[in-house]
Formats: structure tokens, sequence, C-alpha cells
């Protein structure tokens, strides 16, 4: 396989050079990309993966260790490619594609550099990410259980700016509205709130799937899926621009957490900065500076219900200094620092973290 070519890079060097290793989800590496880009820093952005074609990501969670060193030969020609010197920060996102041996090589190769990790799924979803936390300088996570299990460093996740370019002529179209990928029982969640409400349900709901094999596959163990309305269903994301006009139109955004996971989805900083209800199975928003009883309502999945009331109540808007915090520059200013404070404080106690 041949080095890919990097698609994000800029050559402004002032504040210093980030190497971004992450997947490639909803082109959120690009907003990563941009956010570093306008703070001054260069930006060379690879993807944690060998591929993003559904079979390679298949593939990888049946047969991790086999993917992973499939995908390390690729790696390293690239590592070897870049200037060692030039390198400042490495941020690993998610980190599920890479093994070991990489991360070991990029503390080498990269001596001079600080090297961070931030997981946004659960670290139980999260295939051999036990065998590398130990070689980053700094560990955070958007999983407040999985913080205080591992004695990482809480951090949860950010919120895109996506404004609508047009004048919205009905603002209030959907009662609640759910755009995102299926997965677990999520859709068996919305067909639960679709029933409860029958006819009366002004909703808006848009279900992603990678490929139509995976449509095809969830299909067969998903008797929920046989019943989803006609244009419900895709295997083509939806624009980030569209998505902000559907949500412009709605009242409330649903928002079904993976059963195994307890951090909050872009999807619900995003709702709730653009001031928009948030709906959500998520328990442990209640113990977040997001939540009010006017902006969100927990249900349960089993039986979900929108509390009568709820998306009449005022919205009380989510204060400046929140805004800041949740913005992506929030997000990745503070993991940068983290990682240089981490990474200064062990060459100042004579730790080295780079392992045999």
């Amino acid at each position: 396989m041949q080095p890919s070519r990097d698609p994000v890079r800029v050559h402004d060097t002032h504040r210093g050079h980030v190497l971004l290793v992450s997947p490639r989800t909803f082109s959120y590496h690009l907003s990563i990309s941009e956010t570093l880009r306008s703070m001054g820093y260069a930006v060379t952005w690879w993807d944690e993966r060998a591929s993003s074609a559904t079979w390679y990501k298949l593939f990888l969670r049946l047969f991790p260790s086999i993917a992973v060193r499939w995908f390390e030969r690729s790696f390293l020609a690239r590592l070897r490619q870049l200037d060692p010197t030039s390198v400042t920060h490495v941020l690993v996102v998610k980190g599920e594609g890479l093994s070991r041996r990489v991360v070991l090589e990029m503390r080498e190769t990269l001596a001079s550099a600080s090297l961070g990790l931030y997981l946004w799924d659960g670290a139980e979803n999260v295939k051999g990410v036990s065998n590398i936390v130990s070689v980053f300088d700094s560990v955070a996570t958007f999983d407040p259980v999985d913080a205080k299990t591992f004695g990482w460093t809480y951090r949860p996740l950010f919120g895109r700016n996506i404004t609508v370019q047009e004048e919205i002529a009905s603002p209030s179209q959907f009662d609640w509205c759910f755009i995102g990928t299926i997965h677990s029982d999520r859709h068996r969640v919305i067909h639960r709130l679709r029933r409860r409400y029958g006819q009366k349900a002004r909703s808006f709901v848009f279900g992603y799937f990678q490929s139509p094999l995976m449509l095809f596959v969830r299909r067969l163990g998903d008797w929920t899926l046989l019943l989803a309305p006609k244009g419900t269903l895709s295997t083509e994301p939806m624009p980030a621009a569209e998505v902000a006009r559907i949500v412009e139109r709605t009242r409330a955004v649903l928002d079904v957490e993976h059963p195994r996971q307890r951090g909050f989805t872009m999807r619900t900083i995003e709702t709730l900065l653009v001031e928009k209800k948030l709906v959500t199975t998520n328990k442990y928003i209640l113990g977040s500076n997001l939540f009010d009883p006017s902006r969100v309502v927990v249900i349960n999945r089993n039986k979900p219900e929108i509390p009568a009331g709820f998306l009449d109540l005022p919205y009380l808007a989510v204060p400046d200094s929140l805004r800041k915090y949740y913005s992506c520059e929030g997000w990745v200013s503070e993991l940068l620092a983290l990682q240089d404070s981490a990474r200064n404080r062990a060459t100042h106690t004579g730790l080295n973290n780079k392992e045999a």
C-alpha cells in the first residue's frame, strides 16, 4: 500500500506543527484541523485506519491484531517521510487502528513532540486501547466513568458552529428529529417513540448506515428497520448544512447514546449550543454543566416519552463561558496544554515515557 497524501496541511508553524491522527468521521477531522490552523498551528492529518471502507472496519473489529499489523507498514512509511524536528504535538483521536509498535515508533521518531490520546468512545468499544495508553504523555476521554476508573482526564467533546445560510419559513415544522448513525438499539428506541405518539407525531428521522451491506446486515437483526418509513434510512450521510436546516425547523433533537457509552455525543453539545431542546436517553447529562430542565429531558429507552409541557418551556440560554468551553478551540486548546504539561512534568522529574 502506498503512503497516502495528506489532505490537510499548512506551513505556518509559528505556534508549532500538529500531527493529527483521527478517524474520518463526518468531517470532524476537518473541523479540528481548521481550528488548529486558525490558532496558528501547521497541521498534518492522517487517518487512524488503513481504509474507511465498511469491509475494513468490520475486519478491524473482528480481527484487530491482523488488521493492525497490515496497517503498520503504511503508517510507518509515512512516519519516516516526516521531518521529525518540525512536529511539536501528536494528537491521536481514538487510536483504534494503531498498534503499540506504531505508537512506540512515533514516540521514538518524534522525540521532541508531546503525545496525547483522546477517546471519543467508551474504552470497552475501542479495541486494543489498553495496549497503547501507557506510551502517551496524556490520555483524556469524553466518558466520565472511564476517566474515574482509569485515572484519565475527563474532557467532554465539542460542538461545531454550523449556521443556516437561508431564512427558515417554518421553524417549528417538527416536534423532534433524529439525524445520525444507526447502531445498537437506536432504531428500536426511535420506533418506540414514534409508536408512542402515532399519527400525532411531528418527527423527522434520518438514519445513516455506512454501506448497503451494513444496512442489509442490520435489518436481519432488527425488525424495526423493516417498518421504517420510506426515506428515513440512508447509506449516504446528510451534509452538515442540511442537518442545520432540519434542526432549525425542529423544537427538540433526539439523542440515543450507545448502551455502553456515558459521554456526551457531539449531537448533544451542538443541539444545546444552537438553543434547541434535547431529548436524550443519557442520564449522565443530569450531572453536566449543560443541564437545565428547560433545555434537557432524560427519557427511558425502553418506554420513551417526552413529558407534557417540556417543549413549551422557555429555553434558558447556555452561558457564553460554556459556549467557549464547548467550542472546538476550547477543546483542542485544553488537550494540547494537557499533553504539554504532562510532557514537561515527565522531563523535569527525569521520567521517560519511551518504552522498549
